[in-house]
């Protein structure tokens, strides 16, 4: 049970890490336990390289600057 709160904690901070939201020092550590640790470090890439796959082949609906308008202003009414 441990080695699962201590997987799960490690995914939290890689993922916390790869969405900026990791202090400087934080980050430093994840990083350092990464270059040591293989299983870390699979973890990490495996994490990248999902990131970067979406990030590369998942493009958003681009909607027309009239419907962005459209809810500014319907926002401002209320």
């Amino acid at each position: 049970m441990e080695n699962q709160d201590r997987f799960e904690n490690l995914k939290q901070r890689i993922n916390l890490y790869f969405d900026n939201a990791l202090s400087q020092s934080d980050q430093d550590d994840l990083l350092q336990k990464v270059d040591s640790d293989p299983r870390c470090n699979k973890l990490f890439n495996r994490e990248k390289s999902f990131r970067d796959y979406i990030k590369n082949n998942v493009k958003r609906s681009s909607v027309s600057p009239d419907l962005v308008q459209s809810i500014k202003d319907s926002i401002k009414l209320r």
